[in-house]
């Protein structure tokens, strides 16, 4: 049985015993309440009522002898005024007492009720009988009748009295039996109640008793078992069982204590084990494990302390810790602060080895022992060596360019800002200078990227030798490099340094066994004249580089307001662009392309153009470069290849079987789902591919050659026609112009513009036809202005010219006149060829 439930009957019998008591009590007590109840709602209301009966009759007696004697006694001067008052008082008396008399016997006769009996008939009986008499007797005293009938009336009148007393005393007596019964019966009651009470008290009380003696005893004595097995326990003994012999909570924790023995047995056994087991770890663990006293001498070592500090375990034990670090001064602050503090205390520090090597070690100590006897700690060295050299390789990899050995952008950027807090500070001036090589992308491009990195390798060293300690030189990407040099003198001194980087960057350097010569575009920004911040510092030395570049290279530019106007034309420009674009405001105009001889219609070619309420005509030669920059080309070649496709259907709808040529950028080309959109413009138009020519110039292919290959036979293979646009002027490779599989050349208009003033121009337009014939390619000659510019291109043997000698661009309307004309002259020399 579970303790919580003995204890619960020891409660509850208790409670019984408690409750029968109660019971016991309560019975007796309503039995003795039952018969008290009795007898003052029967026996005395009966008694009491007999008692106002006998005392009405006794009072109609009294009246009526009273009126008899007072009407019997006449004065002799006859009855006064105050007999007569007398007489009438007592007559109403009388009356009164008759009264209360009837009601009396009424009350009687509804109290006296035992069961079915009612009051007894000799009682209603004799109280009539004495009313009648009472008033026979009385009218006969008012009748003034002979003594001998006042003497029967009066005989009579008693004789009713006597019989009524006889009676009211015989009730009288029966309620009295009756109240004597109730009394005996009441004390029956209350002598048992006191003896059930009794005995009920003794017998719950013996009972209850009993259990809150057994109970608490067994329980007392199983705890004390269980408390000697604890003292064993905590004494050392493991070997203590409590014995299990009933089914409660006690049983529960002396099986709970049995099992604690057992794993207690259990967990020292495992402890003694992983005692063993960390000692062969703290013997074998990398880390060096070293054991120190408060004092700072050294108590333990592991093995690997051995091996990280090169010094033997006999060498080590007694040592001062201190006295390993580099800094002993260190060493003791260490040790201190181990003292010091509750928790684990970690530092990084240098220490020395037992070949006087320094090694970088992380240290993590503890104290050993209580508050009590803080006597020594724990502390852990681990060799971090190898991580710090990697944390000042990556240091290097985040802030110094890796080709140069520079300083990269981020860390130019964090040297011009504490430039800039000292100058504002002690209202000094610095200056930047920005600059990238001339020509640098066709060293890359004819000598390849090796050849590229020794130049700028070979240009480094060589800035290096006129570059102050202070100042920070930095690769910023590519090519460009930037120079900030504070505590400047002025403007003078800032271009001497200029020129002398021109100077240098002017003399040839030797790349792979050849002389490579290069220059310099610097552009250089002064503080604070500028700008005040570094932002604005960099924004407008990159302007005035790139201005520098702009004229031609090899040379700097200081920074002016002009160039910030520039670039904020530039920027407006480009929002306009963009704002163009948008709202569908640019144009297209054609330019046709003829056949020679004849002068046959065979394409146009699709020119953008743009004209802007405000810009008014802007020129393809603005807009395109930016568009290019801002990547803006790419919206733009989109929807001058549509509205050139559409156009072109239209064109062929009326019968004129046209080829449109479109330009297309590096950028346009290598963006990723160009060939998908020319695609899928073909078909939203209903084009046919072949009457398409997509025009790209000789450079950009070479800058992409083998991506453009690849491009290029995609469209060769869909039925695109491909054309080579400003032939001539750039530095093509034969090889790749044959795998480019293009169809048609274009000769740049600088060699027409020359072919009637220099006979070397039409020698290098031969050269140029021959060289596409060769290669089964048209030849076309843009830029002809004049018919003896056509007459020699005739002679070269140019299969198709352009220019302004035929037509202007023109927008769609007047190109489809101008075709409707060539198309009808054509047609009309076919018939006199004909004819002939």
């Amino acid at each position: 049985m579970r303790l919580w439930l003995k204890l619960l009957l020891s409660y509850l019998a208790i409670i019984c015993a408690t409750v029968l008591i109660s019971i016991g009590g309560i019975s007796g007590a309503q039995k003795v309440r039952d018969s008290f109840y009795k007898v003052n709602k029967e026996v005395i209301p009966h008694l009491l009522a007999l008692k106002d009966l006998r005392y009405a009759g006794l009072r109609i007696v009294s009246s009526s002898m009273e009126y008899a004697f007072l009407t019997s006694v006449q004065p002799a001067g006859g009855e006064g005024k105050e007999d007569l008052e007398a007489k009438a008082e007592e007559a109403r008396l009388l009356e009164d007492g008759r009264s209360t008399f009837t009601a009396n016997l009424e009350l009687c006769s509804k109290t006296l009720v035992h069961g079915t009996e009612t009051m007894p008939k000799a009682l209603e009986s004799g109280g009539q009988d004495l009313l009648k008499e009472s008033r026979n007797y009385i009218a006969l005293v008012d009748a003034r009748g002979s003594s001998s009938q006042l003497i029967a009336a009066k005989e009579r009148f008693e004789q009713a009295e006597r019989d009524f007393l006889q009676v009211v005393n015989e009730a009288h007596d029966r309620e009295m039996a009756d109240l004597n019964l109730h009394l005996a019966a009441t004390l029956q009651n209350v002598s048992s109640a006191i003896v059930s009470a009794v005995v009920l008290s003794v017998v719950a009380l013996t009972a209850a008793l009993f259990l809150s003696v057994t109970v608490p005893y067994k329980i007392s004595r199983r705890i004390g078992i269980l408390k000697d097995a604890a003292a064993a326990v905590a004494a050392g003994k493991r070997d203590v069982v409590v014995p299990v012999t009933e089914h409660d909570e006690i049983t529960a924790v002396s099986a709970s204590f049995n099992t604690m023995v057992q794993r207690l047995r259990e967990s020292e056994e495992r402890l003694s084990s992983t005692n063993k087991y960390l000692d062969s770890i703290i013997a074998t663990m990398p880390e060096a494990l070293t054991v120190v006293s408060r004092e700072g001498a050294i108590l333990d070592v592991n093995r690997a302390t051995e091996e990280v500090f090169g010094f033997a375990r006999k060498d080590m034990v007694g040592r001062d810790f201190a006295g390993l670090f580099v800094d002993p001064n260190l060493g003791d602050d260490f040790i201190a602060a181990v003292l010091r503090q509750e928790g684990l205390v970690e530092r990084e520090a240098s220490l020395t080895t037992e070949d006087g090597r320094a090694i970088h070690v992380h240290l993590s100590a503890t104290m050993l022992e209580s508050s009590e006897n803080r006597d020594r700690f724990l502390c852990l060295s681990h060799d971090i060596t190898l991580r710090k050299q990697a944390e000042q390789e990556v240091h290097n990899l985040a802030y110094f360019d890796q080709l140069t050995g520079l300083a990269n952008r981020t860390l130019f950027y964090d040297r011009c800002s504490q430039a800039l807090a000292r100058a504002k500070r002690y209202g000094e001036m610095f200056a930047i200078l920005f600059f990238d090589l001339d020509h640098f992308k066709d060293v890359n491009d004819t000598l390849g990227h090796h050849a590229g990195d020794q130049l700028l390798q070979l240009v480094v060293q060589r800035f290096r030798t006129i570059i102050r300690a202070s100042d920070t030189f930095a690769r910023l990407g590519g090519d460009e490099f930037a120079l900030l040099c504070c505590q400047v003198s002025g403007v003078d001194g800032v271009t001497k340094l200029a020129e002398k980087l021109l100077d240098l960057g002017k003399q040839p350097f030797e790349v792979e066994n050849r002389q490579i010569y290069s220059g310099a575009s610097i552009g250089i920004v002064l503080f604070p004249e500028d700008g005040g911040d570094i932002a604005t510092l960099l924004k407008n030395g990159d302007l005035a580089m790139y201005a520098a570049k702009s004229a031609g290279g090899n040379r700097y530019q200081f920074f002016s307001k002009g160039l910030n106007q520039q670039a904020l034309e530039r920027v407006a420009l480009e929002a306009a662009l963009r704002e163009a674009l948008k709202n569908d405001r640019l144009t297209l105009h054609y330019q046709p392309q003829l056949e020679l001889p004849g002068g046959r219609g065979l394409g146009m070619e699709a020119l953008a153009r743009w004209h802007d309420d405000t810009l008014g005509e802007v020129s393809p030669a603005r807009f395109i470069p930016i568009a290019e920059q801002t990547g803006l080309i790419h919206e733009l070649g989109a929807w001058v290849l549509r509205e050139a496709c559409v156009q072109c259907k239209r064109w062929h709808q009326k019968g004129y079987q046209v080829t449109v040529s479109v330009n297309v950028s590096i950028k346009q080309m290598m963006q990723e789902g160009f060939s998908e959109m020319v695609v899928g413009t073909l078909l939203e138009a209903g084009l046919e591919p072949k009457f398409l020519d997509l025009e790209l110039t000789e450079s950009m292919l070479m800058e992409k050659a083998a991506e453009s290959v690849a491009m290029l036979r995609m469209f060769k293979s869909l039925g695109v026609q491909i054309s080579i646009d400003d032939f001539g002027t750039g530095y093509s490779s034969l090889s790749y112009l044959k795998n480019f599989s293009v169809d048609r050349i274009k000769i740049d208009q600088s060699f027409v513009r020359d072919v009637t003033a220099r006979d070397d121009a039409v020698g290098i337009i031969k050269a140029i036809v021959a060289i596409g014939h060769s290669m089964g390619l048209q030849v076309i000659a843009e830029g002809v202005e004049s018919q003896e510019e056509q007459e020699k291109l005739l002679l070269c043997k140019c299969d198709q010219v352009q220019g302004y000698l035929h037509a202007r661009p023109m927008p769609p309307p007047q190109a489809a006149a101008f075709l409707q004309d060539a198309f009808a002259r054509a047609e009309a020399g076919a018939g006199k060829g004909e004819n002939l």
